[in-house]
């Protein structure tokens, strides 16, 4: 089976497809099972600096379109298609994220972590006059911080997203640089019984070393996610699969009203 489990529509400011586009591409895709996860970024209405205007999610107009899409596509389509969410975490958006997510009957809940300093990393704003130790070091502890949120999740995303808009010469997020930090992380991650996602949206994030160390530690959840925007679901799956079961993963998880199914890995000839 084909899994994507993080995939963004057009309620998320940077998504443009509406739901029932997306579902009738991961049809045609052969996609078996498929989560959409707009961004709930509450960051930016307490406290966080984006470099342009953001249009944030309308919660209830994103859950209807999703019902009209999954009335839609029907049973017995071969899809199986799920409610989710991806919820940026800050300290100063955390309360409201507890309020806030257990109004939704969520079949997923991502944990992401996107503003260092009170700014968003995918802007490059977020790293002027700050050193790559600061920017990172801060990020790292964050995701750490994020992993104890007062409200359930299910996945941690993208770990090592700090990376992508960096301007550094040599802007590699290395174990050996913090490996502390990355092991609080990863043996968090662990015990508290999460699945780390393997995202493949731009450059893969976790890198390959942080993703045989989680292995190493013991971590065996795995979840993929394309982190669609446009059209771009399950996006490099072929390689990733072959990939992960190199490093010894043999299923993904994916998630049903916060309960965990597991989904071999397919290999590919």
């Amino acid at each position: 089976m084909i899994v994507d489990t993080h995939v963004h529509t057009r309620h998320s400011a940077d998504g443009r497809d509406k739901i029932i586009e997306i579902v009738r591409q991961a049809k045609d895709r052969g996609i078996g099972f498929l989560c959409t996860t707009d961004h709930l970024d509450l960051d930016l209405k307490y406290g966080g600096h984006a470099a342009v205007p953001w249009r944030h999610i309308n919660l209830d107009e994103y859950k209807a379109e999703w019902e009209s899409a999954k009335a839609e596509l029907g049973e017995n389509s071969g899809l199986e298609l799920r409610f989710g969410i991806e919820a940026g975490w800050s300290k100063r958006a955390e309360k409201y994220l507890k309020e806030l997510l257990p109004k939704y009957d969520f079949d997923q809940v991502i944990n992401s972590v996107h503003f260092v300093l009170k700014w968003d990393v995918y802007f490059p704003q977020a790293f002027w006059f700050k050193s790559k130790k600061l920017v990172y070091s801060t990020y790292l502890k964050n995701v750490l911080e994020s992993l104890d949120a007062p409200y359930e999740y299910d996945v941690v995303a993208h770990f090592g997203y700090v990376t992508r808009s960096a301007p550094y010469k040599d802007k590699s997020l290395n174990y050996n640089d913090y490996p502390e930090l990355f092991d609080k992380i990863l043996l968090k991650v662990i015990d508290k019984g999460k699945a780390l996602e393997i995202n493949t949206h731009t450059t893969q994030y976790p890198t390959d070393e942080i993703l045989r160390r989680y292995y190493e530690l013991g971590g065996r959840k795995i979840s993929f996610g394309s982190d669609s925007h446009r059209n771009e679901l399950a996006k490099n799956y072929e390689s990733t699969c072959k990939y992960l079961k190199e490093i010894g993963f043999t299923h993904f998880s994916v998630f049903r009203q916060h309960v965990e199914d597991l989904v071999e890995i397919p290999s590919f000839d």
